[in-house]
This record gives C-alpha cells, structure tokens and sequence, in this order.
C-alpha cells in the first residue's frame, strides 16, 4: 500500500457559504463557522499549486500551513523535584 505523503491548510474565509466551493481543492476535516476558518488536508506534492489558486479566490482571507510539521514529537522525561 502507497501512503501519499499529505499536509494540512488552515483557509480562512470571509463568509463560511463558500465552504463547499473550497472542497473541491483537498479534503474538509474541521470547520469552525465562528472564526471561518476550514482545515483541509491535500497531497504535499500539489501544495504550492493549490495555495496559489485559492490565493487567487475572492472569498479567500488568508492561507497558513499547519504548524504540526515544525512541532517537537519527542519529550525527555521531566525531573521532578520533591519536597
């Protein structure tokens, strides 16, 4: 089994009815109707592509990358003191 690497955009809108336009660019997994923003993952290999054509749309405010790359995934233990 192939696994295509993929990679999640944070797409703020400035009316939430242009939801179902976005859809067609990767797939929705979280919609926040208050702060109208959508988080959708598409293929890491078309990601600049895709930022560029939904940069382009009117009803698009801004776009970010998820910052879930960049994260620390590994912890040391915590030394804690005790009193």
């Amino acid at each position: 089994m192939n696994m295509i690497p993929r990679t999640s955009l944070i797409i703020y809108l400035k009316h939430m009815k242009h939801e179902r336009q976005v859809r067609k660019f990767g797939h929705i997994v979280n919609t926040n109707r208050q702060e109208r923003f959508v988080v959708m993952y598409i293929n890491e290999n078309e990601a600049d592509q895709i930022v560029d054509k939904l940069m382009r749309l009117k009803y698009v405010k801004h776009v970010e990358g998820s910052p879930y790359k960049y994260l620390k995934k590994t912890y040391e233990k915590e030394q804690h003191e005790f009193i």
